[in-house]
């Protein structure tokens, strides 16, 4: 059986090649991500003051979850595109299996041969891409550190037990994988297979069919479930979405190859070389499935992922522009920002001073000592005038009142947000303690005045009053930033705002409270960008590779096709402009079905944005779409007709009577 193995691999390597390196290059980036997530989890700060501690705490807490994310979907595309790989390499090699069934090899024994063909290459991939990690971890640190999202000190720890996870589970894929497609090949009765009968050519199994349904459901249930769940946790089901549609679709995806075949022999029915695609199309069903498979997950997890975080952007400006009942943001810091209300032309003037402190906020009743009451910790919190916030935000607290925050007869006390998606309600009873900075155990103790309904922004998670400020506080205020939200009087305009900030020589910068919206949200694009290119990075690479890789495994498997086609007298370059053709075909197939996918997801982010913000605030990912889609045009055809073009190489004759 050894012998056979290795046998084996010799006379088919460009299938295992193929399967090998999707394999190494999954293990590697699992690895990398469970290194980065380690490595992120516990910053030291015992050095750094509260704020500056808390400040870390939440740059490693972000390259955590993306991190974490990067793992998730580092896990998903090797599960998906291994399994895939290994499953079409099986269905290529039928024919070879019905004749060694012909001449005695029983059912359990080609079975054995395919298990002991992926235990090979299950721990040759395994071992292959512990090899390739600190090179995937390298390239992940340095977009980290290109988009500014690690701190210039951050190493990277590499704990023996997360290639215990990645090892492991990259030879289970290479099982499962082989798993159900030598099941299903060993069922077919040899002559059959050597006769490719309809029975040996059915790729839509009932194990196919149950698997592509189930996925299907799971995926209608997320979208259904995301507008009861929240903005913030319909990020994390359109992730899901993405994931299950793929996977549905992908499985599916052989029902809709003979629609798109029949489309393309309306269109080009008198064309050779569209008769000939549309040929390769409907008898090349399995082929067409394996190749857009990788496509589909390319593009459902690229574009729902794109168009999710600007959807959220957008929303979050939108309710920004729904709060803000003002006419301009001036720009200053806590020195000017009470003269901002003496200037001429000024009706209202609502101060807004970010403190560099932080903040534990605590539930009355909850214990310290007991982890279930973790208290929330807020990183900067914001001074105001309690009057003149109420009248120029739309934000009127769920308990409690801010003028309470200004009543000189009782103690200081602050105003929180409440976080109903995470679970966190406060009352009148929260304790809220604010870390001075001035050194260890030094704190400000104040309690709940009002609950504000939850934002999407975060800049105003914790309130107090510029009037009872503590002195530890107050002398934070004149160096820290304002921005000071204003009403005019009538006939005022923002230049006449302008001249009078530099007329009385206020530091200051004046813009409409839309044009501050708009540059809120370009950052916070700029910031999901970000995100994207460190989240996709490495992941698009791998799926993108795994698209050729399909193509190249496929095109190496039809070298008689080829000299069959060109002995009836077709030319290399119309057999090549065919295969280019059937390759652009394919492509759209994937690209369409990715698309479908990422509708499901966004349409949930939709209704769950006008929930919210009580309108449409749906970022469709025009730029990234039509980069992706031209990306694939010119990539899958290029790959298809270079392969073909190897493939095509030796004189048709001896091609066609060779064996596969």
């Amino acid at each position: 059986m050894i012998r056979l193995v290795l046998a084996t691999f010799r006379s088919r390597w460009p299938l295992f090649l193929g399967a090998l390196l999707s394999l190494t290059v999954g293990v590697g980036l699992i690895n990398a991500a469970v290194d980065l997530a380690v490595s992120s989890a516990t910053p030291d700060t015992s050095r750094l003051s509260p704020y500056e501690a808390a400040q870390v705490s939440d740059t490693y807490s972000g390259m955590l979850t993306v991190a974490m994310m990067i793992a998730i979907l580092a896990g998903f595309l090797t599960i998906f595109i291994v399994a895939t790989t290994f499953s079409f390499t099986v269905a290529q090699r039928r024919r070879e299996l019905a004749q060694l069934r012909l001449i005695g090899a029983s059912r359990r024994q080609i079975r054995l041969m395919l298990v002991g063909e992926a235990i090979v290459l299950g721990t040759a991939g395994a071992l292959l891409g512990r090899l390739l990690t600190p090179a995937l971890v390298a390239t992940q640190v340095w977009l980290f550190h290109r988009v500014g999202f690690a701190p210039p000190d951050f190493t990277v720890r590499h704990p023996a037990w997360a290639f215990a996870i990645a090892g492991p589970g990259g030879f289970a894929v290479a099982l499962l994988g082989v798993h159900a497609a030598s099941r299903s090949a060993a069922r077919i009765p040899p002559m059959e297979a050597l006769r490719d009968s309809a029975r040996a050519n059915r790729v839509m199994t009932t194990g196919r069919w149950l698997w592509g349904l189930l996925f299907l459901a799971g995926t209608v249930a997320e979208i259904v479930v995301a507008p009861y769940a929240g903005l913030v946790a319909a990020l994390g089901l359109a992730l899901g979405i993405a994931i299950t549609g793929a996977v549905a679709l992908a499985a599916l995806s052989p029902v809709l190859v003979p629609l798109v075949g029949t489309l393309l022999g309306s269109v080009s029915k008198r064309s050779v070389i569209g008769s000939l695609a549309q040929a390769s199309l409907r008898d090349g069903v399995r082929r067409t499935a394996s190749a857009a498979a990788p496509l589909i997950a390319l593009v459902a997890l690229v574009w729902t992922l794109t168009g999710t975080l600007g959807s959220v952007t957008a929303a979050t400006a939108i309710q920004q522009s729904q709060t803000i009942a003002g006419d301009m943001v001036v720009q200053t810091t806590g020195r000017d920002a009470a003269a901002v209300a003496r200037l001429r032309g000024v009706a209202v003037a609502s101060p807004e001073v970010t403190l560099p402190v932080t903040a534990t906020v605590r539930r009355a009743g909850d214990r310290a000592e007991d982890p279930a009451d973790a208290a929330e910790t807020v990183v900067g919190i914001v001074a105001i005038d309690p009057a003149a916030y109420s009248q120029l935000h739309h934000r009127p607290p769920v308990a409690g009142r801010l003028a309470s925050l200004d009543d000189p007869a009782g103690p200081p006390l602050a105003a929180v947000t409440e976080h109903p998606v995470d679970g966190v309600r406060y009352d009148g009873g929260a304790t809220v303690t604010i870390a001075t900075g001035r050194g260890p155990g030094e704190a400000v103790a104040m309690r709940a005045g009002a609950v504000l309904p939850e934002l999407l922004s975060t800049t105003a998670d914790l309130l107090v009053s510029l009037d009872r400020l503590p002195t530890p506080l107050a002398e934070l205020v004149p160096d820290a930033p304002a921005a000071v939200v204003v009403r005019l009087a009538p006939g005022t305009t923002r230049a006449d705002l302008a001249r009078e900030a530099r007329a009385t020589h206020l530091t200051a910068t004046v813009t409409t409270v839309r044009a501050w919206v708009e540059e809120q949200t370009r950052a916070g694009q700029q910031t999901n960008d970000k995100v994207l290119v460190v989240l996709l990075g490495l992941a698009g690479l791998y799926t993108a590779m795994s698209v050729v890789n399909a193509i190249v495994i496929a095109g190496a498997s039809r070298r008689r096709e080829h000299a069959v086609a060109r002995l009836t007298g077709l030319t290399r370059g119309q057999v090549m402009a065919a295969v280019m053709v059937e390759s652009v075909a394919v492509t759209l197939i994937g690209v369409l079905l990715g698309a479908v996918v990422t509708a499901g997801g966004l349409t949930g982010i939709a209704v769950t944005a006008r929930a919210v913000v009580g309108q449409s605030a749906l970022a469709l990912p025009w730029a990234t779409a039509a980069w992706t889609t031209l990306c694939a045009l010119v990539i899958a055809p290029a790959t298809a007709a270079l392969t073909s073009y190897v493939a095509m190489r030796r004189v048709p004759i001896h091609l066609a009577a060779a064996r596969e």
